[in-house]
């Protein structure tokens, strides 16, 4: 085998391999770094840990709530506590006026601080982009003046904070790499004067703490025809004439951390403010292109390593909050947390949450070796900084800050002479971190969710809300596919000469994502169903929604013809289902709900005195519980004297419907099944609850204290087993409908989005996603086909169920990755159909729930 030196390498790639770096930058570490840099950990740690406690855990679901209500809101009083807390300072050097925490700490502070609320450690780590990109031009006259204004902001009591304006709306990714640049459509153009200022115009978007910035390092382009030639980056106060705040977008997660559109318009920017160009750069013997690409390594090594961190708390943060809720969850087979299947799934999570911090430590260390502040880390200026009052430092330094001399030659050390072995393993190892440890979060989320079940599901417990700001992780700083291809690029090849970011042929055909029904009596009601869903479903919501439907004879779809009801199979149920469910799952759940009702009343065999309410109730919309398995839950019971007293936890339709049928404990301790009067005095409703996703199915807490109600049925737990099998191919409907929208919206935005030159369907990546999208849809297509042929029944039909709501869960995530940042936008159909596609999973019962009691006999 050759040795090193064999193999011709440089003598920094030969000190890099000596190190062991590009093998564990952790152990590398161990010697290369200062040893008190454990001691700053420690103190970051108790710092993050008092603020949880005090500010972030009081607010964060008050936060979110707002944020939820009012899009338009700003949590400001969020922000000027995080600057009384001097957290916006606390990692600027003391040369520069603040505290002079290192950036290993900040990183533990940011785990930390994600494990309470991901939107406040992200309010807070955007901050340091800012100050990380400014500080990766080394322009130390403007960072001392910028830095210097958040120094005196803190004093002052208003909060100083700086942003990255670096994305742009048709771009994308596209702007993380100077070989991506030349195909980029960018907006954003600053056309140089002759005395060294900058006339700014454009738009930039998604930019973090936009409305909230006092700076925007803002990344422009002087010839839009050779953006990775021409590119210069601009300190501009938010304050300049020309700059103003555009749309504040209403992200689906992370509320905390608001994302906003910047807008200029014919802004000067004077010279001063100029952290780089080629004019600044003429000094420096690489090309400006390679000099970009380095500062941009720069900054996105350090800033996609703390999207690692942020993942890493989010997957501990939801860890904690799983095991809280098993520890005091009571069912009637004992507390959750003693169930095994409970504890090797939080035994998954937490393996989950240390594997995120490694990759994100992993990076962090290497930045601190040779990344951008590893010069923080030099340990005659460490412990200069450190250990000298901090007057006599800045004083002593103050010459230096201002010369030019010393600008250049920080440029020339770090721009300039930044050895390519290191730059690859920075680069490589941020983009591992970024990708694994969102995906590591929303792997955590998502279990968490199979843990709780339904309950999960409300917006109280604080477990969706972990669920929507971990989907933000996979799709900004790069979405994980771009991480993927750089990892490859800097890590993974051997020979330069194989080439990456590169577009593919655009001929590959694209599936048809159409629903293909068997023939059968039933397809009249598909034919209504789908004119409805297409023409008129769009334009109605909530109660406008419902009463349209009752007019078609759709709510009561299911029951008995001798009563008064549709008399229609399931079949014709699901084709309804599956229509609807495409524009508007809520009003699907609804029509479901009603439909699950009266099957269970058909179901119960009622007695010949009970007919004439089954008339009453056979035109009614009827309320039925959200996860109706009779082991998610204490159901109400029913007393000695006859009354119903307890609580249903999520009831489809309850806000709207007049009557309920109800599981229930009967006297004799068995399931029953019963009829409710929701007017009743004795009987109150909750307020609709915000839940993860179907909003508009009237979805509410109802309390019984002391109801008469009408019991039907002796067959206990097995009428519930029989119901949810045959309920389970409507549910399958649901989900296909569901599914079916999203690969056809993925296939049309992916057609029509221009990236790297061409439509994303260009993309390898991209083409490998809508077919694992369009697999995944064929095989829940033939489980519902299966299912409706009568060819899976009873247990089969649970288990095609589960399998088909865990393909549409799948499905839906990579519809909303195919947009990129769109994709977290609220407003984005597809992110609201992964929120109800997760949330329609728990419609027959929590999965992980029904999985481990499907093994029990009835």
């Amino acid at each position: 085998m050759p040795s090193i030196k064999e193999r011709g390498l440089t003598v920094d790639a030969e000190r890099l391999r000596e190190s062991v770096a590009d093998w564990s930058a952790a152990l590398a570490a161990v010697s290369d770094l200062p040893s008190s840099v454990r001691q700053d950990v420690v103190d970051a740690l108790e710092l993050a840990r008092r603020f949880n406690a005090e500010v972030v855990r009081p607010m964060a679901l008050q936060i979110d709530r707002q944020s939820l209500d009012d899009p338009s809101y700003i949590p400001r009083d969020l922000i000027r506590q995080a600057g009384e807390w001097g957290l916006f300072t606390l990692w600027l050097p003391t040369l520069f006026g603040g505290k002079g925490w290192n950036f290993l700490s900040l990183y533990a502070f940011l785990e930390e601080v994600a494990s309470a609320c991901v939107g406040v450690s992200a309010m807070i780590g955007v901050h340091y982009m800012g100050v990380a990109t400014l500080t990766a031009s080394w322009n130390l006259r403007l960072a001392a003046r910028v830095f210097g204004d958040v120094c005196a902001g803190e004093r002052r009591g208003e909060p100083c904070l700086l942003s990255l304006a670096l994305n742009e709306a048709l771009a994308g990714t596209d702007t993380a790499e100077t070989q991506l640049l030349p195909h980029a459509s960018l907006l954003t153009q600053a056309v140089a004067q002759p005395d060294g200022s900058y006339v700014l115009s454009g738009r930039k978007t998604y930019i973090s703490n936009g409305h909230v910035s006092s700076w925007h390092m803002v990344v422009a382009y002087e010839d839009l025809s050779q953006p990775a030639d021409t590119m210069v980056v601009l300190a501009v106060r938010a304050d300049s004439p020309g700059v103003r705040c555009g749309e504040l977008i209403d992200k689906v997660g992370q509320k905390a951390c608001v994302a906003s559109e910047l807008v200029f318009e014919q802004c000067r920017v004077p010279a001063e403010c100029v952290a780089i160009d080629r004019q600044r750069a003429k000094g420096l013997k690489r090309a400006y292109r390679d000099i970009a690409q380095t500062l941009l390594d720069y900054v996105l090594s350090c800033t996609r390593a703390g999207v690692g961190a942020f993942a890493a708390g989010t997957a501990r943060g939801v860890c904690e909050a799983a095991r809280d809720y098993a520890a005091r969850k009571v069912l009637p087979a004992g507390r959750l947390i003693e169930q095994q299947w409970a504890q090797t799934t939080l035994a998954e999570m937490s393996k989950n949450a240390s594997l995120a911090r490694q990759a994100y430590l992993e990076s962090a260390l290497a930045n601190g070796m040779g990344g951008l502040f590893r010069m923080m880390f030099f340990r005659p200026l460490y412990w200069a900084d450190k250990l000298a009052p901090a007057s006599v430092w800045r004083f002593a330094a103050r010459r230096v800050l201002q010369s030019p001399d010393a600008t250049q030659w920080f440029q020339q050390r770090f721009l300039d002479a930044q050895p390519r072995e290191w730059q690859n393993l920075i680069s490589g190892l941020a983009s591992m971190a970024k990708f694994a440890g969102s995906d590591l979060a929303m792997a955590n989320a998502n279990l968490a969710l199979d843990l709780t079940g339904a309950d999960g599901l409300r917006h109280e417990l604080g477990i969706e809300k972990r669920l929507r700001d971990a989907k933000v992780l996979q799709l900004y700083e790069g979405t994980d596919q771009l991480n993927r291809v750089n990892l490859f690029k800097c890590r993974v090849r051997q020979d330069p000469s194989v080439r990456v970011f590169v577009r593919e042929s655009e001929v590959w055909g694209v599936a048809d994502p159409a629903m293909r029904w068997p023939q059968a009596k039933g397809d009249a009601w598909l034919d209504v169903a789908q004119g409805f869903a297409d023409a008129q479903l769009p334009a109605l919501k909530g109660v406008a929604a419902l009463d349209h439907m009752h007019g078609l004879g759709w709510a009561n779809l299911c029951g008995e013809r001798e009563w008064g009801a549709q008399g229609q199979p399931v079949d014709a149920l699901c084709r309804v289902l599956e229509a609807l469910s495409g524009v508007d799952p809520s009003a699907a759940a609804a029509v479901y709900g009603s439909a699950a009702a009266h099957l269970a009343l058909s179901a119960a065999q009622p007695s010949l005195d009970e007919q004439s309410l089954m008339q009453d109730l056979a035109g009614e919309w009827l309320a039925w519980p959200a996860c109706h398995d009779i082991h998610d839950q204490l159901w109400p019971a029913v007393d000695a004297q006859g009354y119903l007293r307890g609580q249903v936890d999520m009831l489809l339709l309850g806000t709207h419907a007049r009557w309920a049928v109800l599981p229930v404990q009967g006297r004799d301790q068995g399931m029953q099944l019963a009829v409710v009067d929701l007017n009743h005095p004795a009987v109150i409703r909750g307020e609709p609850i915000r839940t993860l996703g179907l909003p508009h199915c009237g979805i509410n807490d109802v309390e019984f204290g002391g109801v008469p109600c009408t019991l039907l049925g002796g067959q206990g737990a097995s009428l519930f087993r029989r119901l949810s099998a045959e309920l389970a191919p409507a549910v399958m409907a649901m989900q296909c409908g569901l599914s079916r929208a999203s690969l056809r919206d993925a296939i049309a935005h992916a057609a029509s989005r221009q990236q790297g030159g061409g439509s994303l369907l260009g993309w390898g990546e991209v083409r490998r996603i809508l077919s694992g999208m369009q697999e995944r849809l064929s095989s829940m297509q033939g489980l519902l086909w299966a299912a409706l042929s009568g060819g899976s029944s009873g247990q089969d039909a649970h288990y095609s169920a589960l399998h088909v709501g865990r393909l549409a869960v799948a499905l839906t995530v990579d519809g909303v990755q195919i947009m990129g940042a769109q994709g977290y936008s609220s407003a984005s159909m597809q992110a609201q159909r992964m929120k109800d596609a997760r949330q329609l999973q728990c419609l027959l019962g929590g999965a992980a729930w029904r999985s481990q009691w499907l093994l029990e006999r009835v």
